[in-house]
């Protein structure tokens, strides 16, 4: 519309002499087609040219009205309202998880996200897997991870943890780096291929590095003199929500009431209805079944084990206590 009046205001100036405001007016009048008079006598060019102005109006009334009737019909405004809606749901997530990709290996990650009833968002640059994200109603974005602007659309500031699985190293290398700056307390599991790319992770500010082919060899392996073993943790880590999982606790959390005590002073796993498997020591060490006379200090970590219920009751006790 803006275009039209531009170009009827310049033609009326140029073929019929009117002054500016007269032109801009006469434009004006014409593209609504109110049907008011011509403000002067017309000549033959300027009918001409007021005509050819009159059908190009016409003709952009007809697309303007296709293309809304296109996006209603295609599911268009669907889709925007449905893209503004997980927009504003990943702006007020805190404490959630990013996952790049969303292939063989990031779908396994998902699956137990869910289990754990964890917030996360999927970064996805293939349409196909991005729509199949929206279909299982996850909250994810279509884009490169590998862009800045997409990794702080996820909200990669308020994240607590990144897990990427790219089939690239080298867009790991990269997401892992631009992540790390905008996000120094942010806990970073990346997919590697090759020992070499697991060191070269590890300095660009990965915290944990994981090689699917490795990890699927040890367990092919153990399964040939432990498959009693393999089983059980197979158990565990397949069951679901409501069943037996293992969790870690920052002793930070609660070290208020913990100070200078130890495991059987402390009194928080006397009634408890769940195992402490081991401590995480600052220095990464794991003290496995720990003695009732383990100092507890605040940049310990602590594994147990229970159900979904056992654990949100310990979690439940530790608060009130």
């Amino acid at each position: 519309m803006i275009f039209g009046i531009t170009v009827g205001t310049i033609g009326y100036v140029l073929i019929e002499n009117y002054p500016w405001l007269d032109a801009y007016y006469m434009s004006v009048i014409t593209l609504a087609t109110v049907g008011f008079g011509e403000i002067h006598p017309l000549s033959g060019e300027g009918r001409l040219f007021t005509s050819l102005l009159i059908l190009f109006n016409i003709g952009l009334f007809a697309y303007s009205i296709s293309t809304i009737t296109g996006i209603f019909a295609e599911g268009g405004f669907t889709k925007i309202l449905r893209d503004f809606r997980m927009q504003q749901a990943i702006q007020q997530l805190k404490g959630h998880t990013i996952v790049c990709g969303y292939g063989r290996h990031a779908m396994e990650v998902v699956a137990e996200l869910v289990k754990q009833n964890a917030r996360f968002v999927i970064i996805e640059n293939h349409e196909g897997k991005a729509a199949l994200t929206r279909e299982y109603g996850y909250l994810s974005i279509e884009g490169d991870a590998t862009e800045d602007d997409i990794l702080k659309e996820a909200g990669i500031e308020h994240a607590a943890a990144l897990v990427v699985t790219l089939p690239s190293d080298a867009d790991n290398l990269y997401i892992t780096m631009s992540a790390r700056q905008m996000n120094p307390v942010l806990r970073i599991i990346c997919r590697a291929h090759t020992a070499a790319d697991e060191a070269k992770l590890r300095r660009a500010g990965a915290d944990h590095t994981v090689m699917p082919e490795r990890i699927g060899g040890f367990y092919m392996a153990t399964l040939v003199d432990k498959p009693d073993l393999v089983e059980f943790f197979n158990l565990l880590s397949n069951m679901g929500p409501g069943n037996v999982v293992f969790e870690e606790l920052h002793l930070r959390e609660f070290f208020h009431r913990l100070k200078g005590k130890t495991l059987e002073s402390c009194g928080l796993f006397r009634h408890a209805r769940v195992s402490i498997i081991a401590i995480r020591q600052p220095d990464g060490q794991y003290e496995l079944n720990p003695l009732p006379q383990t100092v507890l200090h605040p940049e310990q970590h602590i594994v147990i084990l229970g159900n979904m219920e056992q654990i949100a009751g310990f979690k439940e006790q530790i608060l009130s206590e």
